[in-house]
């Protein structure tokens, strides 16, 4: 009897057709990847700048502030020191008008508001991570340190403040301090420039040694804190200046 051996229909790859599949399947895989990668890292990049650029523009905004607040703070300094000296002299009652002056003045809040939102959306959704220049993470990073350093001296000057108005009331008339900011709706411009000195005086409504010193002392302390202010603001203007060239020179803005 003749056997006739029947062929499978089936015809099997051999192996190497498996692997060039299994190859061209990884190599795509491997391809995907590095397309979605490099887009996202073009996307992180684009971000980047966008960051950057809007730092730029809070820095600048920055260092508005500070020439603003230069002339403010300099005054005050000058003025609590005025303030002591006619306060504690024997001749007080001829400078009163000047007295009255230097106190109203002291008594204005005039806080230093930083433009620090970019620096905050950096920090809070960890943005950080997007610089890659280790010169320019540092950079901002002290900016910050510094602005929060700022932001307690400033704070305290505010609190002092609070302390200085009550003194100041149980020594200075109430009417004539209305007298002195009639203008306040016209002039306001945040410098103390509506503020002029009175026309017409009444007494201290109380002369008492000790409140009066009490006064002095706080005029003293700000004396004190708004020259330690002053020099950090000199600072941190260096370093804001600094960092705009750094950027302006690492992102090409």
């Amino acid at each position: 009897m003749e056997v006739h051996h029947h062929h499978s229909s089936i015809e099997h790859k051999k192996w190497h057709h498996y692997f060039w599949e299994f190859f061209m399947l990884f190599l795509a895989v491997i391809l995907g990847f590095l397309v979605e990668n490099q887009r996202e890292h073009m996307v992180e990049r684009q971000r980047e700048k966008i960051y950057m650029q809007n730092l730029l523009e809070d820095l600048g905004r920055d260092i508005v502030q500070f020439n603003l607040q230069f002339i403010f703070q300099q005054r005050a300094v000058n003025y609590a020191d005025s303030l002591v000296y006619i306060m504690k002299s024997p001749e007080r009652n001829k400078y009163l008008s000047d007295a009255y002056f230097y106190a109203r003045i002291l008594a204005i809040v005039n806080p230093l508001l930083f433009s620090n939102a970019t620096v905050t959306q950096l920090k809070s959704s960890g943005s950080l991570r997007l610089i890659r220049k280790e010169s320019v993470a540092d950079s901002i990073v002290q900016y910050d340190v510094w602005t929060q350093r700022i932001k307690a001296v400033d704070e305290n000057i505010q609190n002092l403040i609070g302390d200085f108005r009550s003194t100041a009331g149980l020594i200075f008339d109430a009417s004539v301090f209305s007298n002195m900011s009639n203008n306040l709706l016209i002039r306001n411009n945040g410098s103390g420039a509506f503020i002029s000195r009175p026309k017409q005086l009444l007494p201290l409504i109380d002369d008492d040694k000790k409140t009066i010193n009490q006064l002095c002392v706080y005029a003293h302390f700000f004396a004190a804190l708004y020259q330690s202010y002053f020099n950090n603001l000199i600072s941190q203007q260096k370093r804001a200046t600094n960092l705009i060239q750094l950027l302006k020179k690492e992102y090409h803005l």
